[in-house]
């Protein structure tokens, strides 16, 4: 397979659905489904990892992800 995806595009690409969600400055007829595209994101994403098989490092490696987030969580920088 070859991997033609940028992830930080897609990364960036939520992040404006975010921006649209949080936007306070908008009404929740755009706030809503700004969130509801984050939604199905989410749920695609979660369904297909529940799909995929489990690799050699990955516990290691979401731990490690887990740890930076509770730092980023305690330092207050989320």
């Amino acid at each position: 397979m070859r991997i033609d995806w940028n992830v930080d595009h897609v990364i960036a690409q939520c992040s404006k659905m975010y921006r649209g969600a949080v936007d306070p400055h908008a009404t929740g007829f755009v706030n809503w489904p700004c969130k509801q595209d984050l939604y199905r994101v989410k749920f695609a994403v979660d369904e297909m990892l529940a799909n995929t098989s489990t690799f050699a490092g990955e516990q290691e490696w979401l731990e490690e992800l887990e740890k930076e987030k509770m730092w980023k969580t305690l330092n207050g920088k989320m």
